[in-house]
């Protein structure tokens, strides 16, 4: 029996935790679970089961003999579902158990994962931890609806219980003691809340029970339980569990933000500070969309602030400005921080001539930090206003940026720690570019984090891709073949050494441009968008159209509000407030149909599913289309990808230039996704038209 104070009932709760103004894991979670000796909890996916538990506490809860009843969801494929809507039982639960010993798998392959899922594996090993998983009967609504409630019971030695309900997502960031607990409402059995607790209590026991009406409540599938098992360190386990709680106390001690309950940097993002501060505070984090590489930088760039350094942050366009401005605001307010904006229309710091004695090395009451453009940064009067030195923070996001020849003007400004940030660092086809960034900058700082890497870990949303064909007509594949004649008799005369100055490199250059809009342009495209709305859109659901230009955009909206579907343009030229109606939409749902400025940097967490109509040479930007798509959002399960992918007709003899970069970029998008028959559908169009499959990943070229 324990002790009172050691029991549920001691414990003085609220009705309920919002983020921001309490730090739910510190002033509810682990105190719950310091004192409980059973934990019943519903879940989402499989994968944010991993951070399921108070780290600090889980200890002594197995030690009290504690257990634990998970219940998530699996992650549904296209059969998957169609089998779930004809009752096929045992193919569903085969295809389930392949799913889920896949994704154990990559847990443990991803290293910012490893050691939790390890602790997970044991503790099921154990038997302390049992698993099942829930199907939504498809009989009560749409097939590929999903299991995903938000409940926990905590039970003590004494019969008291306390429940939880709210906007949980104990994901990536369950690491840092805040939990990515974002609100919760609380029900005690010794409160006038005890009916409503037993309420939830009833409700959770027939879920485990497989008796509640519209769920279909099954046993862990033993293929993936025998991966666990295989997988568990009962031995090391609490090793393992000691590294996590060390890598807790450096989160709490190195985070940009301070407020209670705030973010913590993860384990990927200490590591990689640690690792930048070895390098003598130089180089390039190479991390995903998704991975919060903004939040890293935002960590060096206090504790820069804080040993009175000024910061020099550098990015590519104006809506990554004002995103960074408000990301400065909010997390680090406390320090008080001045900020001197330059560029995208503030042009104060020019007029009153103050960037130099906002880079000049004094001590000063507030940190003082100089958010530029790139486009303002790389001007001659900008950077002879620099005062350089040891004391000057450079910090660079898309970095790769940087290395086009009008930015390479930047790396005059002599700046003591230097950081930059990007996804792909790299610049397609471009070694001088690629090699002035990282001469200036540094090395790339492991570890590198991919998009898969942030699939993996619950920091990105799960992903479908479906590719869609669409053929050049005979009179577009008839012009895109006479341009590839000319471009091989071009380059033949510049081989043979009679170039005749520039002018075949340049008409070369032109003629590849021309010939590219073909494919960017290709008349099937728009019918295509049509269908595969028609097809698929759902009113609620937040589609993303990538168009290639204006013109393509105007066509597709004329034909989808021609078919009485809701959509709206988003482009930096747009007539009206560009962030109302990101807004709305977000609010609302429907369909907004976009060109480039989606690409970089900006923030649309509630989209659920992208068309791709705009075919790219530089796989940058279909990683970043990508990646706009995968954020997380409260209720978004998975993400839906469909990519247009243009075929040449098949008697052209330059066909298979249309479809190296094609592929190269659905490739990208097929080897990510939850349905790997969308991969094999890659390959046999490669193989039709006799293509290596394996090197077209390669392709690309860089496009600023």
């Amino acid at each position: 029996m324990t002790t009172q104070v050691d029991s549920l009932g001691s414990l003085k709760l609220a009705y309920n935790y919002h983020k921001g103004e309490d730090d739910i894991a510190e002033q509810f979670y682990m105190p719950c679970m310091s004192r409980a000796i059973a934990y019943d909890r519903a879940v989402g996916f499989f994968n944010s089961t991993i951070y399921a538990i108070a780290w600090h506490a889980v200890k002594a809860f197995v030690e009290r003999g504690g257990k634990m009843r998970i219940i998530c969801s699996p992650i549904l494929t296209n059969d998957d579902q169609q089998a779930l809507h004809q009752g096929y039982s045992e193919r569903l639960a085969e295809s389930t158990g392949e799913h889920l010993k896949q994704q154990i798998q990559r847990l443990f392959s991803n290293p910012n994962t490893f050691k939790p899922s390890a602790v997970l594996a044991t503790l099921v090993s154990l038997g302390i931890i049992d698993f099942k998983i829930a199907f939504l009967d498809p009989r009560q609504g749409r097939h590929e609806r999903l299991f995903h409630d938000k409940l926990g019971i905590f039970t003590d030695d004494e019969g008291n219980k306390v429940a939880f309900k709210g906007s949980m997502n104990e994901t990536w960031s369950g690491l840092s003691n805040d939990g990515n607990l974002e609100s919760v409402d609380v029900f005690c059995s010794w409160t006038e809340d005890a009916g409503r607790l037993k309420s939830e209590t009833e409700y959770f026991e027939k879920l485990w029970a497989n008796d509640f009406p519209g769920a279909d409540v099954r046993e862990f599938p033993e293929i993936a339980l025998e991966e666990l098992r295989r997988a568990s360190q009962p031995e090391h386990w609490p090793e393992l569990l000691d590294e996590i709680c060390k890598e807790i106390e450096i989160a709490e001690r190195i985070t940009a933000d301070r407020m209670p309950g705030g973010r913590k940097p993860r384990g990927h993002q200490i590591e990689a500070i640690e690792n930048w501060k070895a390098k003598n505070r130089r180089g390039v984090f190479e991390h995903a969309t998704g991975s919060g590489k903004t939040f890293t930088a935002l960590c060096a760039i206090r504790e820069s602030l804080e040993q009175g350094e000024t910061a020099l942050i550098l990015v590519p366009s104006e809506l990554l400005l004002l995103q960074w401005q408000k990301e400065i605001v909010e997390t680090l307010g406390d320090l008080r921080p001045q900020l001197l904006l330059c560029g995208a229309g503030n042009s104060e710091w020019r007029k009153d001539r103050l960037v130099g004695p906002w880079t000049r090395s004094t001590k000063t009451d507030r940190p003082r930090i100089i958010l530029a453009t790139m486009q303002t940064a790389s001007k001659a009067d900008f950077i002879e206003s620099v005062r350089v030195g040891e004391h000057l923070f450079m910090v660079a996001d898309e970095v790769h940026r940087m290395g086009s020849p009008e930015n390479r003007r930047i790396f005059a400004i002599d700046a003591g720690p230097r950081l930059g940030l990007s996804a792909t660092p790299r610049r397609f086809g471009d070694p001088d570019g690629t090699t002035a960034i990282f001469g200036y900058f540094g090395d790339v700082v492991p570890p590198v984090v991919t998009l898969q890497d942030a699939i993996n870990s619950g920091a990105l949303t799960p992903y479908f891709y479906t590719v869609h064909t669409v053929m050049l007509t005979v009179e577009e594949q008839e012009e895109w073949d006479a341009i590839s004649k000319e471009i091989r008799n071009l380059y033949a005369r510049t081989s043979g050494g009679s170039t005749g100055g520039p002018g075949p490199l340049e008409r070369i250059k032109q003629l590849s441009i021309r010939r590219a809009h073909i494919v960017k342009a290709c008349s099937g495209k728009l019918q295509l968008a049509l269908s595969v709305l028609r097809e698929h859109y759902e009113r609620g659901q937040r589609w993303i159209l990538y168009c290639d230009s204006q013109e393509q955009l105007q066509d597709v909206l004329r034909l989808l509000h021609g078919a009485n579907i809701d959509a709206t343009e988003y482009h930096t030229q747009m007539t009206g407030d560009p962030r109302e109606t990101l807004r709305f939409f977000a609010a609302n749902g429907g369909v907004i149909v976009s060109i480039k400025c989606l690409d970089e940097g900006i923030d649309i967490p509630s989209v659920t599913h992208a068309l791709v109509l705009a075919s790219s040479q530089n796989p940058r930007e279909f990683i970043q289309r990508r990646g706009r798509v995968l954020r997380r959002s409260p209720n978004k399960l998975i993400a839906n990808l469909h990519d247009a992918i243009v075929l040449p007709q098949q008697f052209s003899p330059d066909g298979t230039g249309i479809l190296e970069t094609e592929l190269a970029r659905a490739i990208q998008f097929g080897k990510g996704g939850l349905n790997p028959e969308s991969v094999t559908q890659l390959q046999l169009i490669a193989n039709r038209f006799g293509l290596d499959y394996a090197q077209l990943a390669e392709e690309g070229e860089e496009d600023d």
